[in-house]
């Protein structure tokens, strides 16, 4: 390197991978080299800095791009005074705002930066700028790239509207978009998209994973164990990226993780629902909804309640958090009580030769030394549960009120939400009309209400959808006879030890839907069953249940047990 030839910096910028594909690379980096030739100066080849596919509207390549690199380096000094930054035109600077264009050329000036166009070859310095007609001319140039890319912004826009308007409508004859969700393909003529087979079954066994209780790291573990094929997007290398570096982050993109199991968990797209977005102005990282969703757009993978019985079982996680009992021993974890203090019973097993897999549950609280709260075995109280499950309820079922009650209440949810909507842009529009400060810091106020409102009735709204889901599968007889028959061969399964985890998981879920909670009264030796939609819990004593023959009770039995309950419930209200 010639230390008597001025050091110059190359910056490249386009902003599309179509140009990328094209001469726009080649272009910009000849016409730099033939310059310096030319000029005598010093190309610093190792430290050239490209901005390719990164928007100069949108300012990202002077705040997190390598323009912002160079920037930085030249307020630290690295960059000297008398340095060159050679670049095709304005444009490939900034085509921001004329105020933030003219600030940052003039702040690379004052820094003794020489900014050459080479479009026109011209020199910009403190010289240069202070001559008026060549600033102005600066400044035009800046304003025609601000106004094209506005322009071409706009007309956009406007494509994307209509095209998803035509969508909403049922008068598109193309799809708005070739991006998709990654177990759909766009079919040749754009018409629509078609199922990945392979993509749609692993959706659908995380769908069914859910149901059945496990979390997100267990989908995960499992999917990457049993090597799943995964909905994901090939990863694009990226401008400067090391071998290194995107060979790992392409092994990364091949693999299941949490944020991708969640995603699929929470995206409508697998009902075949099309939510339009578009970026948020004020924080370009977020790509924010807009107008309703799109129903029908994609093929459909999920039926609904399939997709909402998922959420339901979300919402009873925190219930049974699986990281306390990860081997689902306790498949009665987080639904029995202690009818003393109140507090969950934990599962423990003895080991011992004259006793295989002999369990008691004890109270946590006496776990933690707080209580002197009795146990109970385990083989008790999973007979109660299995009786009540697979005897008491086929014979006293019946349709409840409650579920009448949330259908009403996901009416009432539907319509006030509708209204919400409908004031919010009622407001809007009033506010666009309203001059004084006063009235309209109270309108943005009655805004922001209505839109807390609108949120809590719409997360409202989709819990009572769920918690209806959840139960459908118990609409009809024959579904809630073969669901509770389930349930007891489950019991069997897992207490002679021929079922795993996912036998225990899928049992705690069956559970969760029926019964709120089971309260055990150890020291008065009664259990009680309170069963979701059932105003009144069922009693069962204890003892109903033999610890040496856990055998099917007798019509004789049942009816004694019938008659110690009543007597023991008149006892307890007496």
């Amino acid at each position: 390197m010639d230390v008597n030839k001025p050091l110059a910096y190359s910056y490249v910028r386009f902003s599309t991978a179509q140009q990328a594909l094209g001469d726009s690379l080649r272009r910009q980096v000849e016409m730099t080299e033939k310059y310096c030739e030319e000029h005598g100066l010093t190309l610093a080849r190792a430290s050239a800095y490209r901005d390719l596919g990164v928007s100069a509207f949108r300012k990202k390549n002077i705040e997190t791009g390598k323009l912002a690199e160079f920037i930085r380096a030249v307020e630290a000094g690295k960059v000297l005074p008398g340095s060159f930054l050679i670049i095709e035109q304005f444009d490939r600077l900034t085509r921001a705002d004329v105020n933030v264009a003219l600030r940052l050329f003039l702040d690379l000036v004052d820094a003794g930066i020489v900014v050459v166009t080479l479009i026109d070859k011209k020199v910009w310095n403190k010289d240069s700028i202070a001559d008026v007609a060549d600033l102005v001319t600066a400044i035009i140039y800046m304003s025609r790239a601000n106004n094209e890319s506005v322009s071409k912004s706009r007309r956009l826009s406007e494509v994307w509207e209509q095209k998803k308007k035509r969508a909403a409508d049922g008068t598109a004859t193309r799809i708005v978009t070739s991006e998709a969700p990654r177990w759909l393909r766009a079919n040749g003529d754009k018409t629509g998209f078609d199922p990945v087979p392979e993509l749609v079954e692993s959706v659908r066994r995380v769908f069914a994973m859910r149901i059945d209780g496990a979390g997100a790291v267990a989908i995960c573990s499992r999917a990457n164990r049993e090597r799943w094929p995964v909905p994901g997007k090939a990863p694009i290398r990226k401008a400067g990226e090391s071998d290194q570096d995107f060979e790992h982050r392409r092994g990364a993109s091949g693999s299941w993780h949490l944020s991708l199991v969640n995603r699929i968990l929470k995206n409508r797209a697998v009902l075949g629902e099309y939510q339009p977005r578009r970026i948020d102005r004020e924080n370009s990282a977020n790509r924010i909804a807009v107008g309703e969703p799109i129903r029908d757009y994609y093929p459909s993978i999920i039926d609904e309640t399939t997709f909402l019985r998922a959420q339901a079982t979300a919402l009873r996680r925190g219930l049974r958090p699986g990281r306390r009992d990860a081997h689902a021993r306790n498949w009665l974890y987080g639904l029995v009580r202690c009818g003393e203090c109140g507090n969950s019973l934990v599962r423990k097993n003895k080991a011992s030769a004259k006793q295989p897999g002999y369990a008691r549950y004890y109270c946590a609280a006496r776990v933690r030394g707080l209580t002197k709260c009795a146990s109970v075995s385990s083989a008790q109280l999973q007979g109660c549960v299995n009786h009540v499950a697979s005897v008491w309820l086929p014979n006293h079922w019946r349709t409840d009120t409650s579920f009448d009650t949330l259908r009403v209440r996901a009416d009432v949810l539907v319509v006030e939400i509708a209204k919400a909507k409908a004031n919010i842009d009622g407001l809007a529009d009033l506010a666009a009309t309203v001059n004084a400060i006063s009235a309209k810091k109270t309108l943005i106020e009655r805004l922001e209400r209505t839109g807390e409102a609108l949120d809590a009735n719409e997360n409202e709204l989709a819990r009572v959808r769920a918690q209806l889901a959840d139960h459908a599968h118990l609409n009809g007889d024959e579904k809630f006879l073969a669901a509770l028959s389930e349930i007891s061969r489950d019991i069997d399964e897992l207490a002679a030890g021929r079922d795993g985890i996912d036998g225990g998981l899928r049992l705690r879920e069956e559970l969760a839907r029926i019964f709120q909670k089971i309260v055990v009264h150890q020291a008065a030796g009664y259990v009680e069953f309170f069963i979701n939609g059932r105003d009144e819990p069922v009693w069962l004593p204890l003892d109903f249940v033999s610890l040496e023959a856990p055998s099917e009770p007798s019509a004789d039995e049942l009816q004694a047990a019938e008659r110690d309950i009543d007597a023991l419930r008149l006892a307890l209200d007496n």
